[in-house]
């Protein structure tokens, strides 16, 4: 089958030709700008079918929105790239980007080749858009204190007619009948199919693969938290996983895979690296006390600020438990900032001044009552 010719926005330049008002242009799409109370403007570039009575098919937009009154889409057509104004041709691609035009004249102008208008559109067939060129009106309102955006636009400029493969008989009414704009929402469907279909393999490289075959892929290689992974740090990890694997199981790939994970490299402590000091017996047995707990253990120092929430800390030992050899042990050791009695301070990693913060009483910080421990004492000393 011959390749569908469709148009997308999902790039800053693909907005930049077009006419704005209250409206900037962000890395996700168009947003209002901050601090406007109403509402803002876009008007497209004319998207060219290069050929004259076009029936254009369908659009797709992907947005965030706040209820059906924050986006509305209108969208013109025409078979001419220009239009009389004031008596003189004028070229619709001046007319949209000009300035010295105001917005009112503008849709006095257009107003002669409006073919639709729908609020808040996410999958929409353009049954009576037909001519070669066509543009779209966008405008975002404010509602509440919220403020919608647009993030990516598909416009088909034709589709399969399903009619062309029935009997003559069901062709005589014309694309624009109702059977034609029946089975035009199942040529929708098919199209999506045989998109998601040609774009699979796109789906198996971790770098464009979108977030759900994300995940997918990650149980491959045996993660099974990968919901609690930051996206592009479980892009980066997949891209390069498949040469990892071959040395699964040692400290290399432990130091990767946390590195990853963390952003950071940590800090692994194996029961060999404490015997060097055997001959120094005080520092043998210190050493000992704090880290060694077996030629089969392993300790692994990771500092809190690179793992700063329990879900994130939580994730890190799951993931430490699915990846280590079977008759391992790995120990993991949340370095907190600061010197404190009884925690391990390493210079330059987290031996850092810290000031005391003040008891605060709130329902969840309680100080323990000498009241109930009284008889306690009282045996004990008895």
């Amino acid at each position: 089958m011959d390749q569908l010719k469709y148009f997308v926005f999902n790039k800053k330049k693909d907005y930049e030709f077009g006419y704005r008002q209250e409206i900037v242009v962000t890395e996700r799409g168009l947003a209002l700008k901050e601090g406007v109370s109403e509402n803002g403007i876009f008007i497209s570039r004319l998207l060219d079918s290069g050929q004259e009575g076009n029936q254009w098919h369908r659009a797709v937009i992907q947005s965030r929105a706040y209820g059906d009154d924050s986006v509305r889409f209108s969208f013109y057509c025409s078979d001419e790239a220009q239009v009389m104004v004031d008596g003189a041709t004028c070229q619709w691609e001046e007319l949209i980007r000009s300035s010295e035009i105001s917005l009112e004249k503008k849709h006095q102008i257009m107003e002669p080749y409006l073919v639709h208008i729908v609020q808040n559109p996410q999958d929409i067939m353009l049954y009576h858009a037909r001519g070669r060129y066509l543009w779209m009106e966008i405008q975002l309102f404010c509602q509440a204190g919220f403020f919608p955006e647009i993030h990516h636009m598909k416009i088909y400029a034709g589709n399969r007619s399903f009619l062309s493969y029935l009997p003559a008989i069901y062709q005589t009414g014309g694309r624009e009948d109702f059977l034609g704009r029946f089975l035009g929402m199942f040529e929708a469907v098919y199209q999506d199919f045989e998109e998601r279909i040609a774009d699979s393999a796109k789906q198996l490289n971790p770098m464009t693969a979108e977030p759900e075959f994300l995940r997918w892929l990650a149980k491959w290689i045996g993660i099974s938290n990968a919901h609690l992974w930051q996206e592009e740090r479980l892009r980066l990890l997949l891209d390069g996983i498949v040469r990892k694997n071959l040395i699964r199981g040692t400290r290399e790939y432990t130091e990767h895979m946390i590195s990853t994970f963390t952003g950071e490299r940590p800090f692994i402590l194996e029961y060999g690296d404490i015997e060097e000091y055997r001959e120094n017996a005080k520092a043998y047995e210190s050493l000992t006390q704090s880290y060694a707990h077996g030629p089969y253990e392993v300790n692994v120092l990771v500092r809190e600020q690179a793992v700063s929430s329990l879900r994130e800390q939580h994730a890190l030992k799951k993931m430490i438990e699915d990846m280590k050899p079977a008759h391992i042990k790995m120990h993991l050791i949340i370095l907190r900032p600061g010197i404190y009695l009884g925690q391990n301070v390493y210079v330059g990693v987290n031996s850092a001044l810290v000031t005391y913060e003040r008891a605060n009483l709130n329902g969840v910080a309680a100080i323990p009552s000498m009241v109930g421990m009284l008889p306690a004492m009282a045996d004990d000393k008895a």
